[in-house]
């Protein structure tokens, strides 16, 4: 589970994984999570295989009820 912000509801959420990685040729660069209702709306064809496989993991802690909103 990883308590965050969700970037697409603009709020706090039980559940947050990296969906969006901005990367920078100096400097930091930064990154956009989302909680899963948000993230099974995205269109996908866009962000990449990483998105596909951060949203199966916060998939699988919401039906393990890791994800703080399930049975434990």
């Amino acid at each position: 589970m990883h308590h965050g912000h969700c970037t697409w509801h603009q709020g706090p959420a039980d559940d947050v994984a990296l969906i969006v990685v901005h990367e920078q040729g100096s400097g930091p660069g930064g990154g956009e999570y989302a909680c899963l209702p948000c993230a099974a709306r995205l269109p996908l064809t866009h962000y990449g295989q990483a998105a596909f496989e951060a949203i199966a993991s916060l998939k699988e802690r919401a039906a393990s009820g890791k994800d703080g909103t399930g049975p434990a």
